[in-house]
């Protein structure tokens, strides 16, 4: 596919290794990088003209992509990393603040932009990898808060170029779901804060990441938390509890720090990853009469 004037870059059969936290994943047909909202607009028609699958990809976190790739076109959204305050409004409540992130915006950036500007709510998110528009396509949060928690509206990206937004209430955020229409591009969203002091926010910032630094594996690559987390239940603690901590397939390996992570060790391929989450689902369901459901999204063929 080739598109005229097109200032955003296109790789061919590029590896999504090399564009995934995990470092792993066979080669997609072609990756685009959009240079801003319209080129994508663009690039979404021609696909959609063309019948080609297609997905979005942020920074690769929360991902699998299996060793044979992806038939289709991947949609970076790098350069959609806008972050601004949008208004201030006061309410039942207090005064509020309504920060408008693009998609392709990471949370450590949204974070900081917040924190420097003493404003108040995402906290929760210190640490979590990823961008804006996976953390609103999977609802991403911690005990300490969801996204979902804070969302005014997203804007969305429809298939045929139409640019469509849905307020918090019509999206049905759930338990790492949101009610995302098949198809559809988080473009952006706003987010509602409110203000506190700096120190304060700043000091549970460091709280946080103290705390994760503690639990969770640091320095090999990894896709974040596996399984999702069953009723009153914790995944982690469910399967160190029936002895799956450290437990490999090739370079794919139960975390040994925190037994909901899977690391690579070095040359894990995809079907090392599934196969040994095929062991951990079926360990705990023989064991604990628990089915355990993936958090990570898996994409692409063997």
């Amino acid at each position: 596919m080739d598109i005229k004037n097109l200032r955003g870059e296109i790789k061919k059969n590029e590896p999504l290794c090399f564009h995934t936290s995990f470092g792993i994943g066979g080669p997609a047909d072609m990756l685009i990088y959009p240079a801003d909202r319209t080129e994508l607009i663009v690039v979404l028609k021609e696909i959609r003209k063309r019948g080609m699958p297609y997905f979005a990809l942020g920074s690769g976190t929360n991902v699998l992509v299996r060793d044979g790739g992806f038939r289709g076109v991947v949609i970076c959204l790098k350069h959609l990393t806008g972050v601004e305050v949008e208004r201030e409004y006061r309410s039942v409540g207090g005064a509020f603040t309504v920060v408008r992130a693009e998609a392709g915006a990471s949370l450590a950036k949204v974070l900081a932009f917040t924190m420097d500007k003493g404003l108040t709510g995402l906290e929760f998110a210190a640490g979590i990898p990823g961008t804006v528009g996976g953390a609103i396509c999977m609802n991403a949060g911690t005990s300490s808060g969801e996204i979902g928690d804070i969302v005014e509206t997203v804007s969305l990206l429809s298939p045929d170029g139409t640019i469509v937004t849905r307020g918090r209430e019509e999206l049905g955020f759930g338990y790492r779901t949101c009610m995302i229409p098949e198809h559809h591009l988080v473009l952006e969203t706003k987010l509602v804060l409110r203000r506190e002091d700096k120190n304060r926010i700043q000091g549970r910032i460091k709280d946080l990441m103290e705390k994760r630094s503690l639990f969770q594996p640091q320095g090999l690559p990894n896709a974040g938390s596996m399984f999702k987390n069953p009723h009153e239940e914790s995944a982690g603690r469910l399967i160190e509890s029936v002895g799956l901590k450290g437990k490999s397939v090739g370079d794919a390996q139960v975390s040994e720090k925190h037994a909901n992570f899977i690391v690579n060790r070095g040359k894990a391929t995809a079907s090392d990853v599934l196969k040994l989450m095929e062991i951990v689902k079926k360990t705990v369901l023989e064991m604990r009469g628990i089915r355990l459901e993936p958090e990570i999204k898996i994409i692409g063929e063997d």
